[in-house]
């Protein structure tokens, strides 16, 4: 072997082994992503015989669009298609705007209770969704508004459940589900803009609020279309918060838990309830499929100025 080549590889033999078992890894995560993804849409359009024929595995041989069309009609993708859109806008949209809000405010000023409230955000990430389902059931079930509820309503409390309030009240108060991820990520970010920006904005005679809204802010959007996306993504496929607060709703979610239900489609046995839930599965992901493909370079803009990477 040549000098040149042992000297290279002196040099550069440990990055480029790194490099190696980088590019494995993530082809290794990428394969146990997609793989189950792809074996549930492959059989979507698999008829029954090519399920019975062993010599089929992933290319269906007698190819069929009738289990997309029983998804399609089961899904109620008429209806249930422009309510879910309207409905996890107006969350992921709720979210952004109180994230960056109180992240805002636990990275830029002082108070009290300061330390108390970073913690809770903390404590959120970890606490499990079936902890707080029963109480905010409770809550929702019977909304009593401090006891005023109950002086306009004969004593009573009203039911806010199977409506898009209890959802809408999480998300303006920044205490829905991975609520606590948003705010932390804005707050990360937020600490790490100087704060000359600020200090220059008090001496020109703005004030707080104004500086945030035309300083601080402009600087954040690509953060803000980050947290919007999560959110977007975590609310369409929801299934927590939106079938205990929503069940009889016609949002997508519901309608897709329902879908290998019995009978299904139509459909008698259990096979071709399966092959009905898996074309299913193609109407829940087509549209995040085409959300990313349009905002991609924020998430990646976002991942390398959040301060989380690491």
């Amino acid at each position: 072997m040549p000098i040149e080549w042992v000297s290279y590889l002196k040099k550069h033999g440990i990055n480029l082994l790194i490099s190696i078992a980088r590019d494995v890894l993530f082809l290794l995560l990428a394969f146990v992503v997609l793989y189950p993804l792809f074996t549930k849409i492959s059989a979507a359009f698999m008829s029954v015989e090519d399920i019975h024929d062993l010599s089929v595995r992933y290319i269906p041989k007698h190819i069929t669009l009738d289990h997309v069309i029983d998804a399609w009609n089961n899904l109620k993708l008429s209806i249930s298609y422009p309510l879910t859109v309207q409905f996890v806008t107006l969350i992921a949209l709720l979210q952004m705007i109180s994230a960056t809000w109180v992240g805002y405010g636990l990275a830029r000023f002082k108070f009290k209770l300061k330390k108390p409230l970073l913690l809770s955000v903390i404590l959120g990430l970890v606490l499990p969704p079936d902890l707080l389902l029963i109480p905010l059931y409770t809550l929702f079930r019977n909304f009593r508004l401090f006891g005023l509820i109950p002086l306009l309503n004969n004593g009573e409390g009203i039911s806010l459940i199977n409506t898009q309030i209890p959802l809408i009240v999480l998300a303006v108060t920044s205490t829905g589900f991975r609520c606590g991820l948003y705010i932390l990520i804005m707050h990360q970010y937020f600490r790490g803009m100087p704060k000359e920006l600020e200090e220059a904005a008090y001496i020109d005679g703005a004030d707080p609020i104004k500086t945030f809204f035309s300083v601080i802010l402009p600087g954040a959007k690509t953060m803000m279309i980050t947290i919007f996306l999560f959110s977007f993504v975590w609310t369409w496929l929801d299934n927590d918060f939106v079938p205990i607060f929503m069940g009889e709703s016609n949002i997508l979610v519901n309608l897709a838990r329902n879908l290998n239900g019995l009978h299904s489609g139509g459909a008698a046995d259990e096979i071709t309830r399966n092959l009905i839930a898996y074309a299913g599965i193609l109407f829940l992901v087509i549209p995040l499929l085409f959300l990313y493909l349009f905002t991609q370079r924020f998430f990646v803009q976002s991942v390398e100025r959040s301060g989380l990477v690491g």
